[in-house]
């Protein structure tokens, strides 16, 4: 005789019982997000350092440009000033001295006798433009005395030289200060870099000194000035960045780590899930394999089998083979669900549904001795949008679970309403309220926020001699989810059940 060991559970060769996996992470799986929330960090981190030294790397070149740009500006000012001025005071001091005569002759007297006249046409020039005045031959005055201009106002810093060349680039004149070892350049570039003999850089510009009268070559004025402050400005802002870059790093680093964790705790949740998960689907699937594995071996050490026993023995296989394919369809429906695939959606009327569901459980109930009763408006129909099977599947579910869970005797509501939802964004929405209400056994308020769990069964033995896998309650959620809808449940033991399932209605 083939025996059904799940039918009776006194002989049900799996005697461990279906406990909930403990939650609390194993080691392996620590480690595993531990090291995964380390390469986050270190990766996090390194982009951070790229970004910011480049970043840093873009700012200096930034400022140091901006004080390039500025301070060329600056001295081409400073040298169009002194120029205009030279420029002026010489082409009148050479048409006085000459009484009128050709530009030429002017130009051979100025380079014939540049000690005797040069001197006094520059002197000429205010000692604010020019100070510290010194012509070619004569000896000056070192170090460089500061020119103040009306209320002691410094009119050029003290990092400026002018130099006035000859039409044959011969020195004729210099002033401001004497950098030393600074090479006398030519005067085809107007811009140059120069550096001096202790390595000192120095910005110059090259300004032709015309006669005003007939644009005749008079001479070449050189201005320009140190870039020792710009130097240690730019010094300064280096060390700035270089410090703080290895400050922010640390601070990067640390809130790498924090934002790390943030990021991976869903993901751990969601892992452990899938864990729970896949050790529920195994044990489920593993206890009607294991049924028909003990029913064929009992049968197979029988030295002979009647037709009553083998058609016995093929009844238990069809009846877990029929298990492991509604286990298999519903796993199969939530992994749809989960990935958000849309069924073929239709106007659905739910007054139609609830009562294709109460003909299909009115023999159950009297089976079980539980009045079930639908209460529902006749017009006007409430219509939703969706899939007509998930729908029946939800609602189907949800009054299956109150059947079973309710003693004889007991009574199971169905009821249909419609109101309005008023909502910021959106205004005002219709939805249909669907009710189920039992007056089964309760549910303990530790159990309440799990039973939508999948394999989450509040009574094992029961659900296993009526062939329930425990994903009942989580299809049904997932179906309420895709629909935009919700589920709700508000229970008190020994004394029922309210399950509210919410779904928008059109129209």
């Amino acid at each position: 005789m083939a025996w059904d060991i799940v039918s009776t559970p006194n002989k049900t060769p799996n005697k461990t019982p279906n406990k909930t996996p403990n939650k609390t992470p194993n080691k392996t799986q620590t480690n595993l997000f531990r090291r995964s929330r380390w390469q986050l960090t270190v990766w996090y981190t390194s982009v951070m350092a790229v970004v910011l030294g480049l970043s840093g790397f873009g700012v200096y070149e930034a400022i140091a440009h901006a004080h390039r740009v500025t301070a060329d500006r600056e001295l081409k000012s400073v040298a169009e000033t002194v120029h205009d001025a030279i420029e002026k005071t010489l082409t009148v001091s050479s048409n006085g001295s000459m009484n009128g005569q050709m530009n030429g002759q002017i130009n051979g007297q100025i380079n014939g006798q540049m000690n005797g006249q040069i001197k006094g046409q520059l002197e000429a020039v205010s000692s604010s433009l020019l100070p510290n005045l010194c012509v070619a031959g004569e000896p000056c005055r070192v170090p460089f005395e500061q020119s103040r201009g009306h209320h002691g106002s410094t009119v050029y810093q003290s990092s400026y030289y002018f130099r006035v060349l000859s039409p044959n680039q011969e020195l004729m004149a210099t002033a401001g200060t004497f950098p030393k070892g600074l090479p006398l350049t030519g005067v085809e570039v107007s811009w140059h870099t120069l550096w001096d003999e202790s390595g000192n850089q120095y910005r110059q510009i090259a300004l032709p000194i015309n006669n005003l009268n007939d644009q005749s070559r008079l001479g070449t004025l050189l201005v320009g000035r140190s870039f020792s402050d710009f130097a240690a400005y730019l010094d300064m802002i280096q060390w700035i960045i270089l410090l703080s870059l290895p400050i922010t790093m640390g601070l990067i680093a640390v809130a790498s780590w924090w934002l790390a964790g943030v990021a991976l705790k869903p993901v751990q949740g969601s892992y452990q899930k899938i864990q729970q998960f896949t050790a529920d689907a195994a044990h489920e699937l593993r206890t009607p394999l294991a049924a028909t594995q003990a029913t064929t071996e009992s049968v197979l050490r029988l030295p002979h089998i009647s037709d009553d026993e083998a058609r016995e023995t093929l009844q238990v296989i069809t009846r877990q083979n029929h298990r492991l394919t509604s286990l298999v369809s519903d796993l199969l429906l939530l992994s749809r669900l989960d990935i958000q695939i849309t069924p073929i959606q239709a106007f659905c009327c739910l007054q139609d549904v609830l009562s294709d569901i109460e003909e299909e459980l009115a023999a159950l109930a009297i089976a079980n001795d539980i009045q079930l009763r639908v209460d529902q408006p006749v017009e006007p129909p409430i219509t939703v949008m969706g899939n007509e099977a998930h729908l029946y599947r939800l609602i189907l579910n949800v009054v299956s679970n109150a059947l079973q869970h309710t003693p004889p005797g007991g009574r199971v509501i169905i009821r249909l309403r419609q109101s309005i939802r008023t909502t910021f964004t959106e205004g005002e929405k219709r939805q249909a309220l669907i009710t189920v209400q039992d007056t089964g056994i309760g549910i303990a308020p530790e159990d309440q926020s799990r039973i939508f769990d999948r394999f989450y069964r509040l009574n094992k033995a029961r659900s296993r001699q009526t062939g329930g896998s425990g994903l009942g309650l989580s299809i049904a959620l997932a179906i309420a989810k895709v629909h935009g809808g919700d589920i709700q449940v508000q229970s008190q033991v020994e004394r029922g059940s309210v399950f509210t399932i919410t779904l928008p209605c059109v129209g």
